[in-house]
Formats: structure tokens, sequence, C-alpha cells
């Protein structure tokens, strides 16, 4: 009975279809057996090895792939081209009722009888085969243009051309995928008595024969001449097979490659046409394992999703060098730091369009973040996920990149400067000489507030913030829903890529309580170097991103460091507390807010000789915050008791104004409080 099978053969056993591989007895067992490899690898059991024996060897990676099957086990029957169609688009007379309509089994959804309405006028649309012009046919159990592969009888196969060429002359699209196709000769005939045929879809299907004998060379091109696109995902084809196949399409502008596990392309596809390649769901480790299509003249589009790219080049090869590429997609694959996205535009100078969400460079960083480094990184790129990159958006980033390799180089010795910025800044020469100058690096302590930069240098339009998170504002963001709060990333799991360096705590919050002291050893201090041009959004998401807190669930108070004078106030029982106030006194404004009241004497009580008794000025040198701006008072009570004065603070509220309209000084410093609701 095994006579009737061969090796190759493809069948269909519910649905469920699998590649025969081998035919014959298996050890401990009696009479003979169809060793196959499934398609869906979850329905096998072993790769093709029992009981210690290797039998055959599937295509697949996968270790489940193949299992063994009776010879004697029905198969589901296969069909022809002409077959499938009429099944599918114009059933027989016998397939409908006395009315027209089609003859169906009654359908259950929960106990409940459902009724077909309106598929008669569809099917009645698709009855004109002649009119076709897109036909699906996955998954139709389709052996070829007859119901069985090609036999070698080539005066047969020229009649089955004859009548599917009369029956589906304005084809232009056809879908063959998940199907029992075999032999490449089916194919061809299928495609030369579609003239009109532009797209090819052959996916998950396992070809035996892919040789051309018997057919002229003028017949392959006219099978095979107006293909411009071609779907080859999941047949498993070794690519030395690929490159032979697609010589035959002489005008393929796009072919598509996912799941055929290729680790390495050896050779060029010799197609000038192509301008897009699909390579998603493979192997790929590095860039150059593609360096052989860098040849394509013409090649605009490269997908290469959901691969394991993790370098642009090895240590023996060259990078690529992709001269006429325009869009690259490089999602979810293991891209390890930023320094991968540095030197893309060696590899690809003329990328104007970028994917490169769910690596794990982006663990560790917001998504402003990621936003933010790529788009400095790269500078023709327009599009980045699919987002468009404003011309605004760009000068952020880029100032913003050019803050923090400031910060990075200012931790370093200047004999290490020029190394770094080849491996992991290739851009910095080109965005100092775009922005007027670099930052201004410093090697011993932090840069001081008084330093003054000329208005066109790259420091003149950044602000040195200061943000912290006092003790009781992070217990605040404890309780706020585990939906909403961040995750902490373990950082030591994936390369960190460099973001602005947190310096010690520089803010002083005086007190002369000891659990005021004791809050203050908690609170969290961070140094971050920021466009003026940033929106309090962008500021927020940096800010989260430092803290581990979620974004809009945070205010930003800016403590101007000014104070205003009011009348003298009676103490009562409900005035504010004077220890739990002391941060807001005359005293502990001189000893926080840095080059506020120097050259004014104080008297032995720590007031000033100036002050009249009415109340007490502070001299201020910051500008006067704009009067439309939202404020928040807070009182604050002279030890000596003479009056009070209220603490200018400004909300930096949600809106499209850049933080610069706030603040026109080099330095600030902001105070973070969590909200409960953003509303």
């Amino acid at each position: 009975m095994a006579m009737h099978f061969y090796p190759g053969q493809r069948l269909s056993y519910s649905g469920a279809l699998c590649t025969i591989r081998y035919i014959g007895p298996v050890k401990g067992t009696k009479g003979e057996w169809l060793g196959v490899e499934w398609d869906d690898t979850s329905k096998g059991k072993h790769s093709g090895v029992h009981a210690g024996v290797k039998y055959f060897a599937c295509l697949s990676r996968e270790p489940t792939a193949g299992s063994f099957v009776r010879p004697t086990r029905e198969s589901d029957q296969s069909l022809g081209l002409l077959e499938a169609l009429r099944q599918k688009y114009a059933p027989e007379p016998e397939d409908l009722n006395s009315d027209g309509s089609l003859s169906s089994e009654t359908i259950e959804i929960s106990g409940k009888v459902v009724e077909e309405i309106g598929f008669e006028k569809i099917r009645r649309q698709l009855a004109t085969l002649q009119e076709l012009r897109i036909i699906l046919l996955d998954g139709s159990c389709l052996a070829g243009l007859g119901s069985r592969p090609w036999s070698g009888d080539y005066e047969d196969w020229l009649l089955q051309v004859q009548k599917t060429q009369e029956v589906c002359p304005r084809v232009t699209e056809l879908d063959l995928s998940r199907n029992l196709l075999e032999s490449w000769l089916d194919i061809a005939g299928i495609c030369n008595a579609l003239e009109r045929l532009k797209s090819l879809k052959l996916n998950c299907n396992r070809f035996r024969d892919l040789s051309m004998l018997g057919l002229e060379k003028t017949e392959l091109h006219s099978a095979f001449g107006s293909v411009t696109e071609l779907h080859l995902d999941d047949t498993l084809l070794a690519w030395e097979e690929i490159t032979s196949l697609t010589t035959l399409f002489p005008s393929l502008t796009i072919l598509s490659l996912s799941a055929n596990n290729i680790t390495y392309i050896f050779s060029s596809i010799a197609v000038s046409t192509l301008t897009q390649l699909v390579f998603n769901h493979n192997l790929f480790t590095s860039l150059s394992s593609l360096s052989a299509l860098s040849s394509l003249p013409n090649l605009q589009t490269l997908s290469l999703a959901f691969n394991q790219l993790c370098a642009i080049h090895t240590p023996n090869e060259p990078p690529p060098i992709f001269e006429s590429l325009l869009t690259l997609d490089l999602s979810s694959n293991a891209i390890p730091s930023l320094e991968f996205i540095a030197h893309l535009p060696t590899s690809f100078p003329s990328i104007t369009s970028l994917r490169i969400s769910h690596n794990p460079f982006s663990l560790n960083l917001s998504l402003d973040e990621a936003f933010i480094h790529t788009v400095a990184r790269i500078r023709t790129l327009t599009t980045l996920n699919y987002s468009t990159i404003t011309p605004a958006e760009r000068t952020n980033a880029e100032l913003y990149y050019l803050s923090n390799i400031g910060k990075q180089l200012s931790s370093t010795s200047e004999a290490e400067e020029a190394t770094i910025l080849k491996a992991h800044h290739p851009r910095y020469t080109d965005l100092c000489t775009l922005h007027g100058g670099g930052p201004v690096i410093t090697r011993t302590t932090p840069t001081n507030s008084s330093t003054e930069y000329s208005p066109n240098s790259l420091n003149s339009r950044l602000i040195d913030f200061t943000f912290y998170l006092p003790a009781v504002e992070r217990q605040k963001a404890k309780l706020l829903p585990a939906s909403t709060r961040l995750p902490l990333v373990a950082l030591a799991k994936q390369p960190t890529p460099f973001i602005p360096s947190t310096h010690p705590a520089m803010i002083t919050i005086p007190s002369s309580d000891s659990n005021e002291e004791e809050k203050e050893s908690t609170t969290t201090t961070h140094h971050s170097l920021i466009p003026r041009t940033f929106t309090p959004y962008r500021v927020k998401s940096l800010a989260g991103a430092l803290f581990n807190l979620p974004p809009m669930h945070l205010r930003l108070m800016w403590e101007t460091g000014e104070w205003d004078p009011i009348g003298r106030v009676q103490r009562s029982n409900n005035d504010i507390d004077e220890e739990n106030d002391d941060r807001w006194s005359v005293d502990s404004l001189s000893s926080s807010s840095e080059g506020e009241g120097e050259g004014e004497d104080e008297d032995a009580n720590g007031s000033n000789d100036d002050n009249d008794d009415d109340g007490a000025t502070l001299p201020s040198s910051r500008p006067k915050p704009h009067p439309d701006l939202k404020h928040k008072h807070k009182h604050a009570k002279k030890k000596d008791s003479k009056g009070r004065f209220i603490a200018r603070e400004v909300e930096l509220v949600d809106g499209t104004r850049q933080v610069g309209f706030w603040i026109e000084e080099k330095v600030a410093t902001v105070r973070l409080e969590v909200r409960e609701r953003t509303w």
C-alpha cells in the first residue's frame, strides 16, 4: 500500500498539512509507516528520531515537527485549481437549494440557531469567475492545475492551462498559501494561464521539485514576466533555491521571505528591479549578514523585524553600505545599546524612515527619551516608528543629545575624549557645527551658575534643571494605583545607554527639627540639562524617567527664589508652626538661595538692618515671572517675628508653551509633587 506514496508528497489530515519524509518500517512495530513533517510543528512528537534511531530529517528547526502515521489513515481530498475556484466562488447546482440559495448546515452558537442572511447576493456577485480580479484560495487543499501534481504529461498540462485561461482571464492577485503544492511546474502553469497576474502568494507551501524541465524559455517568460510581487514566507527554501527561482521573475519589485530560517545571505538576487525586501522572523544576528544585497541598485525598503540583530557587523567583516535604502524596519530585535543606532547612518546614509521599537536598548528609557536619542543620532530621519519628526523636535533632540555628551565627557579624562566620540557619538562634530559650538565640558566641578556663555552657544539654549522629590511626595507615589506606577528596570541585565547623569544632592532644605532632618536625608535629587524649547509635557516625561514615576501624575513646581513681603501678622493658633515652616524663613533663604542676600548686613537675630517694623524685604537678582503665570504661594515667618514672606513658586502647567517662556535663567530648581488624579 505504501507504493502510492513518495518522499516530498504533500498530504492533509483534517486540515493539518504535512510532507512525507520517510516511508518504511519502524523498529519495534509491525507494518509500514509514513514519517511526516507537519507544517504546524505543535502537531508532531519528535524531529525524525524515534527510540534512538534517526529515520528522517525535518527542514524545520523545531524539535516536535515530525511523527509517524499509518498509510491507511484517510487523508483529505486534494483539488485542482478550477475545482477549488468553483467550490469557493461558484458552487455547482447540486450545492444549491431549489430556490437558488446556497445549501449549508445549520449554524448554532451557544445553543441558538443562527440564520445566514445576504450570502445569496454575495454568491451571485462572485458567480461569474471571468470577472474575478482577486482570488484567495489559501487553505483549499489545492494540489496544482489538476487534482494531482505535475506527472510529466506536457499535453495534459497545456490543456489545463488553456481551460484556466478561459475561466479567469482578469485575475491580478492570487493567494495560494497553505496548500498541497509541491511542484514548481504547477505554479508555472497557473501563472501562464493568468496573463495579468501581478501579485502571487505561495506562503507555507513545501516544494519538492523546483526544476523547470520540459518548458521552453518563452513559456517561462510568459508565465512569470508580469509578476511584480512574490511572497515565499515559511516555505523553508534554501537561499540557493530562492536565488534560482527569482531569476524567473524579470519584473519583480517586492519579495517577501519571512520565517525561512535564513541566517546568512551568500549571494545577491539577480533581479535589478527589486525595491522592497522582507526578511521578518528569520535568524540574522548582524547587518553584515546581508552585505551581498547592498549591490541591488533600486532597493529602497528593507524589513528585518523579529530577527536576532545585535550588531552592525562582525569583527571579521566590514559594515554593509546600502546607498539607496530609504526605509528600514529593525523592530523586535536584540539591539543592545544606542551605539548601534549611532552607527546606522554609516550603513544607510540615505535612510529617512526607521522603525526600531521593542528592542532591549529602550528598556531603560522612556518613550520620549528613546525618541530623542534616536532622532539626534540619525541626521536624515524624517519618520521614526511611524511618527513624523518635526523641525522643532529635531532641534530639541540634538540639543539634548549634545548636553548629554558634554556630561559624559565631563566625567572622563581628556585623553579618552576622542575614543569615546568615535565609538559612541560619531555625529558630535557635525552637531557642534550645526548648533554653533559644543557643550562646555568641565572636568573638575559642575558648571557655576554665574558662568557667562555666548548667546549663540549651546549652553545658552539649555537650562540646568535640579529636580528633587521630597520624602512625603515619594510616600504619596507609593499610594498610586499599580496600573499607573512604572516598573523598575533591572539595569544590570542590559547595557545602559548614557542618559543625564545624576550629581550628588545640591539642594539644602534647612530644618531645626530632627524629624525634618530625617526627611531631608531621604529627599531624591537629579540634575539634567534640558533645552529651553521643551514643553512641560516633555520635561515631565524626562523627570518621570529619572524618578521612576508616571509623568502625568506629576506637578512641576519651579522655585523661583523670589520672596514677596507682606504685612505684619498677629500670631494665632491657626498660623503656620515656626518649626515646620523653617525652610520658608528669611534665614533659610540665605542658605538655600545661591547668590541672594550677598552684601547685606544682618544683626545678631538674623534680620536685615534695612528692614522696617512692618516687614522685611529680600534682595533678589531673579527676573519677575510673567503676570499670566499660575502661582502657588506659601507663607514663611521671620524668626524675629517682624513679618512674614511669600515664597514665589510657579507651576509649569501642561500646554504647548516652552519652558523658556517661564524660566529665563540658566539654572532652575523644580520640586516634584505627586497628584492622585491627572484631571
